[in-house]
């Protein structure tokens, strides 16, 4: 990928799209002014008409209306391409605000949000400035539900292959910045996040009413024919109770199907415009060219019967908008009185079911891969520095140069080195409050769900092997499910020791472990879960003030390591450079600070 710096980038098309703004803005008044001259000279032709009967006047009359209403097309359409080039422009605008350390109007994945979760709400994935909140670019449903479900599933059970396609087609599409802008684009022109998947999948699960029922078909298309034809008739004589008695039928067959229709109707309603949308989006992916294999098998399957999905979802949003006139009071009891309206609407309805069965899951789940991966290759775009990182087999654990916190700007992000190599390993890293224990924890916990859900690492070099991840880090008691703090920490290990009993590749990040009890059964209980650990080729890194702790590297050489963070004093503040250095805290920094302040130690 280029690494070109993205705001410059971002600025120059921020520019590009205010220059077309104005030109639209340009044309638009200049529409505006050939529209009013039209209706001018429409008026004054009909003006003439009422001294004059000139055919003259009928036929400039009719070239005016013919002339306004194209105006009135081509206006409409710089209008709705005004609004789509301001999306744009916003678009680029929020990604400069995101490189200036804002979290963008997106989704926070708040409803993916778990306490009971293996890991993500110690890691923060979901929620108010959540790693999910700062990665999000998607708009739709199934976009969003993907992105979640790739941020919190961690598992060594994840294809190595699989992952390596993501990192793959991230890496194309962080280049193709257009494609991912327009689709971005016209989700958020859908005006909502996404279609309701319930109602949809609804409507494509109800059966067929009309289709399967020959003489139904044969009446609604033939009785409006002979009753409107007998209509025409009375002029000749016919005798009026035919029409009538045509037109009774009609109302009747309405009736006996009118809550089925209904039904329908209630499932197609307010997915016009968004289905449209969706179907621009899915034909900006149908007309790129891709090299990678994931991004080639999701433009191959929006394709049936050699006609692209954009086509036959854009045929739906239209049966759609018809579907619509439902809405007039006036208009529609007339026209399905006559016409059997919806009858023919769910009939259209009910034959492009039939010809894209089974397919609409597929084209949708792959507008949502689409998005979930333009998310991450946003990130890859934003950020040249960060790296995709090597997805081993087996073997190491993590392994990362300059791991930093993806959710720390730049300017105040300290990075360190991380590297187990071995599975079996733990790492108890001690220190005083506030050196960077804890930050330390979740910066390895954070880039190791990016690196297995296949996005780039906040690390200038990085190897992960895939592994099952558990936490330990924020518990807290829980009013709602009756939970002492202590209880709820011995849940969350709990569901290690499980994870552990079942065989899983096993990493873990625990900061200050039992908490929840007194000082002593806390010491105990940590060194007897540490000795049952050890004796299992589970691996993390545990952050602890107990001392006492570190003396389990002399008991287990080959499995356990110290390292730490310290501080200094400087004047009357204790100072930190949150760099992780080998062995255990020797610092005894806090208790000066307490003599400062005149505690008697």
């Amino acid at each position: 990928m280029n690494k070109t710096d993205p705001n410059l980038i971002y600025q120059n098309r921020k520019n590009q799209y205010s220059g077309e703004i104005k030109d639209i803005k340009k044309k638009e008044t200049l529409l505006s002014l050939f529209k009013l001259a039209f209706v001018v000279g429409g008026l004054f032709s009909l003006y003439k008409i009422t001294l004059s009967s000139s055919s003259l006047f009928f036929g400039l009359l009719a070239g005016f209306v013919v002339l306004f209403g194209t105006a009135a097309v081509i206006h409409e359409h710089y209008i709705e391409k005004k609004i789509f080039v301001e999306t744009l422009k916003s678009i680029n605008e929020s990604e400069m605000r995101f490189l200036n350390h804002e979290f963008l109007d997106v989704n926070r994945g708040e409803e993916f949000m778990d306490t009971d979760h293996n890991f993500s709400s110690d890691l923060d994935i979901f929620g108010e400035k959540s790693l999910f909140h700062a990665v999000n670019r998607t708009t739709s449903w199934w976009g969003n539900n993907c992105l979640a479900d790739w941020l919190g599933s961690v598992s060594e059970k994840k294809s190595v292959a699989m992952i390596r396609n993501r990192q793959a087609a991230v890496k194309e599409l962080a280049g193709k910045i257009d494609v991912r802008q327009k689709i971005q684009a016209y989700g958020k022109l859908a005006g909502t996040a996404a279609v309701n998947p319930d109602v949809f999948s609804g409507l494509l699960r109800e059966p067929e009413r009309v289709l399967n029922r020959r003489y139904l078909l044969i009446l609604i298309h033939s009785l409006p024919v002979l009753t409107l034809a007998s209509g025409i008739m009375l002029f000749f004589g016919f005798q009026w109770y035919i029409p009538l008695g045509l037109l009774g039928i009609q109302i009747l067959l309405n009736r006996l199907n009118g809550k089925h229709n209904a039904r329908i109707f209630t499932l197609t309603s307010r997915n016009s415009r968004l289905l449209k949308a969706y179907s621009h989006s899915i034909a900006e992916l149908e007309q790129e060219s891709f090299s990678c294999e994931l991004l080639k098998t999701l433009r191959e399957n929006l394709f049936h019967n050699h006609k692209a999905a954009s086509a036959y979802i854009a045929r739906l949003s239209t049966i759609f908008s018809f579907f619509s006139l439902r809405r007039s009071e006036v208009l529609h009891p007339l026209a399905n009185s006559l016409l059997f309206w919806d009858f023919h609407c769910v009939c259209r309805i009910e034959k492009w079911k039939r010809r894209v069965e089974g397919q609409v899951d597929i084209w949708f789940e792959g507008l949502g891969i689409f998005e979930a991966i333009s998310s991450f290759a946003g990130i890859h775009f934003n950020f040249p520095d960060w790296s995709l990182p090597q997805i081993r087999e087996s073997g190491l654990i993590i392994s990362a140069k300059s791991l930093g916190h993806p959710l720390i700007p730049k300017q105040d992000r300290i990075c360190n080195d991380l590297d187990i190599d071995t599975k079996g390993k733990i790492l108890i890293v001690t220190g005083p409050n506030m050196a960077g224990k804890s930050t330390f924890l979740k910066t390895t916990g954070v880039n190791l769900v990016l690196a297995l859900a296949g996005a780039p690492v906040c690390a200038g070099e990085c190897s992960v092997s895939p592994v099952n991840l558990y936490t330990s880090m924020k518990v807290s008691d829980s009013l709602d499910k009756n939970l002492s703090l202590f209880y709820a920490e011995l849940q969350r290990l709990k569901l290690l020791l499980e994870g552990i009993e079942k065989g899983q590749d096993v990493f873990f990040l625990m900061d200050e472990m039992l908490k929840g009890t007194n000082a002593l059964d806390r010491q105990a209980g940590a060194m007897a879960l540490l000795n049952q650990l050890a004796a299992t080729n589970s691996t993390g890194i545990v952050a602890t003030h107990d001392l006492e702790i570190t003396r389990l590297e002399h008991d287990y050489p080959s499995k356990i390591t110290n390292y730490h963070f310290d501080g200094y004093v400087e004047g009357d503040k204790l100072r930190f450079d949150y760099k992780l250095k080998r062995g255990k805290c020797e610092s005894f920094n806090a208790l000066i600070l307490m003599r400062k302040i005149g505690i008697n130690i």
